[in-house]
Parts: structure tokens; C-alpha cells; sequence
């Protein structure tokens, strides 16, 4: 037995092109028959529609359902051939009989020659709602297209830019490791491993529940800087699911260790905070006196260009200089 399979987004956005197309439909038909409107009541005019509305609904269903089954053509012109047949004493039997039979009168009474105007008129209703759903059809499949070639575009930066990222997290690593910044041992060549298979699997996100995971390992591996975490426990559970660019804010910890003070006098501060509803997570650093004219690393860029596609998802990412003396980066969630 074949079963058939419906694209739920596709659906989604046949609905809002229908009623998008509908209400051009009655704009059009309000234009031409504006003397109903203009010298009558509303009702006189939505009666007066009623058979050109629902024909317009059932040729657009009939049509996108053909086109979702990918029958072919002849199927097509079947339909519209037996929209024609059962149309015409439909709306013969509604503007003749059923309207006038409740004392709403449009036409004269039914007299030779009205047959073939009303088909006429018929015909015309067809001819201009095929024409309609070809234009829907061409301009949306145009619209999908360059929808898709933006996402892959965007798709294909996000790699390189993860890619770029993750070499340059595991180089620092590396230097970390070689200038005795980290301690040495199994679990760092663990974490190796870990950035190692993100690069071959080229995961551009992850959830923040992983990420924050393997931060907090980094964290323990950096013995020789104070590193404090505050507020984890002001993060709501449904946030721990948002996606995160991966290694993002690892690199953070990396830019705020290799520009911040050499010892541990001088913490650095991972904070969790509950501002007006939204998340926020922030790490801030003392700027090491050597540090203050070189910048803040060449990875706060490529971590910022990998959370742009992530402000369509109420994400933020803000870089700022406190006191001429603290890095404070700051990554909000909002609702």
C-alpha cells in the first residue's frame, strides 16, 4: 500500500500564501464590483463573492495538491475540465435560485442567452486563477531558491569559520600545554580528542549544556590562573538546550588566560545572571599591561562571526573595556 508523506513546512507556508492570495483576490474583486459596496450594505458584497472565493479556494487546493503528489499534467487539466462541468449549475442554482429565493436579487430572471455569458464569465473566473497560482507558483519557487542558496551560503561560512576556530583554539591549547599554562595529563588528552573530532565532525553548534561541560574542564585544567564561577545555578533548565557555536566560549576562557596576568592574584570571573528575564553569561578579565595595545585575540572575531546567525534566535554577543583595565565579554539569552 503507497502512503504519502506531507512536508509540515511546506503546508505551513501554502496557508499564509493562500490567505495572502485570497485577500488579493477580494481586494481585486472589490475594485470591480465596487458599485456593490459603495451603494449597499457589506453583506450584499460578501454574498456577491461567496461563489468567486470559494471557487478561488478550491482551484488553489486542487492545485497545490496535485503538485505536492507530482502527478502529471493531464491530471491537471482533468481537474480544471471538471471544475468547469460542476461550477456552472452551482452558480446558476446560487445567484438564481438560492439568493433570490431569500430576497437578495442580483440578475434578472433567467432568459435565453444567459447560459453562455455565465460561462463566459466562468471561464474567466478559471483563466485568471491559473494565472494567478503560475505567478504564485514561479515567484515562490524563485523566493525558496534564493532562500536556500542564503542558508547555504551561510552554512558553508559557518564551517570555514568553525573550522578557522577550532584550529585556532587547538594551537592555543597546544601553547598552553608546551608554556606549562595547563597541567599535562590524561584528561587534557582527553580534551584533545574531544576538539580534535569537532574539527572531523565539523559540528558548527552545540547545546550549551556541552559546551558549558567541557568549559568548566578547561577551567580545572588551568592550575596556574584563578578561575572563579559564580551563579550556575541561576541558569533555567531550558537553557542548557540552546545551541551555542562550538569551542565559542571555551575561546573565551582561552583569550581571557593568554591576555590577563601571569599568577593568581588576579581572578578571572565566569558569571551566570538573571537580568530582567534573560540569561546572561559573562567572563571579564584583567588586561595584562603588556596586552593593552594588542588587541584581545584573533578567536573573539571568528567566535563573533559564528554567533551572528544566532541574533534571528534572541542571542547576543557583546564586547566591552571596563575601568580602562577589565575585558568583559557578555553572551545574553534572551526570551
Amino acid at each position: 500500500m503507497k502512503t504519502y508523506s506531507f512536508n509540515l513546512d511546506f503546508l505551513n507556508q501554502l496557508h499564509y500564501r493562500y490567505i495572502y492570495g485570497v485577500t488579493l483576490f477580494i481586494l481585486l474583486l472589490g475594485s470591480v464590483f465596487k458599485h456593490l459596496w459603495l451603494n449597499h450594505s457589506f453583506n450584499i458584497f460578501i454574498l456577491f463573492i461567496i461563489p468567486y472565493v470559494s471557487y478561488f479556494t478550491v482551484s488553489f487546493v486542487t492545485f497545490h495538491i496535485i503538485r505536492l503528489h507530482k502527478y502529471r499534467l493531464w491530471f491537471i487539466l482533468v481537474a480544471g475540465v471538471a471544475l468547469l462541468i460542476w461550477v456552472y449549475p452551482i452558480v446558476k442554482w446560487y445567484y438564481y435560485s438560492f439568493l433570490t429565493a431569500h430576497g437578495v436579487v442580483f440578475y434578472f430572471p433567467w432568459k435565453d442567452g444567459d447560459a453562455q455569458k455565465l460561462f463566459i464569465i466562468i471561464v474567466r473566473g478559471l483563466a485568471f486563477v491559473l494565472l494567478f497560482l503560475a505567478l504564485d507558483t514561479v515567484l515562490w519557487q524563485k523566493r525558496q531558491k534564493i532562500i536556500k542558496i542564503n542558508e547555504l551560503e551561510l552554512s558553508v561560512k559557518d564551517i570555514s569559520d568553525n573550522a578557522l576556530l577550532s584550529g585556532h583554539f587547538l594551537f592555543k591549547l597546544y601553547q598552553f600545554a608546551a608554556e606549562k599554562k595547563i597541567v599535562f595529563d590524561l584528561k587534557v588528552l582527553d580534551f584533545f580528542q574531544y576538539v580534535i573530532n569537532k574539527i572531523a565532525a565539523r559540528d558548527t553548534r552545540v547545546a550549551l549544556a556541552e559546551e558549558w561541560a567541557y568549559l568548566k574542564q578547561l577551567v580545572d585544567m588551568c592550575v596556574h590562573r584563578t578561575i572563579e564561577i559564580k551563579g550556575e545555578e541561576l541558569v533555567p533548565g531550558y537553557i542548557w538546550n540552546r545551541s551555542v557555536p562550538t569551542l565559542s566560549l571555551m575561546t573565551w576562557i582561552e583569550n581571557a588566560v593568554s591576555y590577563s596576568p601571569i599568577g593568581k592574584a588576579i581572578p578571572i570571573v565566569i558569571e551566570w545572571a538573571d537580568e530582567n528575564g534573560a540569561t546572561v553569561f559573562r567572563v571579564r578579565n584583567r588586561i595584562a599591561s603588556d596586552n593593552e595595545k594588542k588587541g584581545t585575540g584573533r578567536g573573539l572575531e571568528l567566535v563573533n562571526r559564528l554567533f551572528e546567525p544566532l541574533k534571528e534566535h534572541r542571542v547576543n554577543v557583546a564586547y566591552r573595556i571596563e575601568e580602562q583595565m577589565y575585558f568583559l565579554v557578555e553572551l545574553k539569552f534572551l526570551k
